[in-house]
């Protein structure tokens, strides 16, 4: 097999061009698919070839469409003798030519990537994602990138480290995003919140997650205050009659979050983190069965199977039942699960476990 670029077939395919701009042709596509084709058959192109390939594609790529300089950036991006500069002209060229590119192309500098990542076409980020050779910075500027295909590709990348800015920034997004979700849990990364992607674990994982609560909530003193056992018909009387969005509505004036929130915890399938609610009051599973089928009526079975997740969720500790809720909310601030401070009694406390303002929720609650 010839190893350099053949001089004869550059000079035809310049020849073929410019006969195609006299008579008003465009033939620029043509030429620069067949020389690319030739380019990549080359085993080892030596600098003439190279040379004499970049000499043609330049001038012939400000003249392609769109979907040539697609075609031609999939057929050349593999190549690990590609130009630089035709990578270059190819990502110019548009999206589309860029994510092939960038999905591809081995060595790409990492100045150039990290500045597709951050103002790239969301193809683009999407294209960088999967890379095994993210730095860094590139990886924290796609975790903190909008578009929800960029974020799912890059939790979806276990080659690479998310650390804990990148974990943050994704998790965040993730208490909305129950795909992103599952993406993050399936990662090998110890780091991690999974308290906060609780509403994206299966059965299993959630109940884990309802122990592991429970154990830390066991060195904790009781912090709900007495006078909520009075409030026990006002507290839940919209659930006891059904009224879905008044029940929704209480909770989500006494949380300070949108009501939009709590429905979206109320309506998991798994009834789960509706349990939790009920839970977060400190009264026994039994006294609320009846407002959860009223509010519910889906979950009865669920109620009915001393094994089912949602009767596991209304038997957590108040305390764990409180901090799971507020690790779901959109917009409550949590510090790393790895942060310990003491208590006021000198026990160990999670500073990353925020807890729902129990005492607001039960005034919000009888004033309605």
């Amino acid at each position: 097999m010839c190893n350099t670029m053949d001089e004869t077939l550059r000079k035809r395919l310049e020849s073929l061009t410019a006969t195609g701009r006299a008579q008003s042709l465009d033939f620029e596509g043509v030429a620069a698919r067949v020389a690319t084709d030739r380019f990549i058959t080359i085993e080892a192109p030596d600098a003439t070839a190279c040379a004499r390939y970049e000499e043609l594609m330049l001038p012939a790529l400000d003249h392609v469409d769109d979907a040539a300089a697609q075609r031609i950036a999939q057929r050349l991006a593999p190549c690990p003798a590609a130009p630089a500069a035709i990578l270059a002209r190819l990502i110019a060229c548009g999206p589309e030519s860029a994510a092939c590119i960038l999905a591809r192309a081995a060595d790409l500098p990492a100045t150039l990537l990290l500045e597709r990542a951050t103002d790239g076409d969301v193809r683009e980020a999407v294209a960088i994602a999967p890379r095994e050779d993210l730095d860094a910075a590139t990886i924290d500027a796609l975790a903190r990138r909008l578009e929800p295909e960029a974020l799912h590709a890059l939790a979806a990348n276990r080659a690479i480290r998310l650390d804990r800015g990148a974990l943050i920034a994704l998790t965040q997004r993730a208490r909305v995003d129950i795909d992103l979700g599952r993406l993050l849990l399936a990662r090998d990364d110890h780091a991690v919140d999974r308290t906060v992607l609780f509403l994206s674990a299966d059965a299993a994982s959630r109940r884990r997650i309802l122990l592991d609560a429970a154990r830390g909530s066991l060195a904790a003193r009781e912090h709900l205050p007495v006078a909520f056992d009075a409030a026990r018909i006002d507290a839940f009387s919209a659930a006891k009659a059904g009224e879905f969005p008044r029940f929704c509505s209480i909770l989500a004036r006494a949380a300070r979050v949108s009501r939009a929130a709590i429905e979206r915890l109320a309506r998991d399938a798994g009834g789960e983190p509706l349990g939790l609610v009920f839970a977060a009051t400190g009264f026994s599973a039994t006294e609320f069965e009846p407002a959860i089928i009223a509010l519910r009526p889906d979950l009865a079975a669920a109620l009915a199977d001393p094994m089912s997740g949602l009767r596991f969720a209304l038997q957590a500790p108040p305390r764990a039942a409180s901090a799971l809720l507020a690790a779901l909310l959109p917009g409550r601030q949590r510090r790393a699960t790895t942060e310990y401070a003491a208590s006021s009694d000198g026990a160990p406390a999670r500073q990353g476990t925020p807890e729902l303002d129990i005492g607001g929720m039960t005034r919000a609650i009888r004033r309605a």
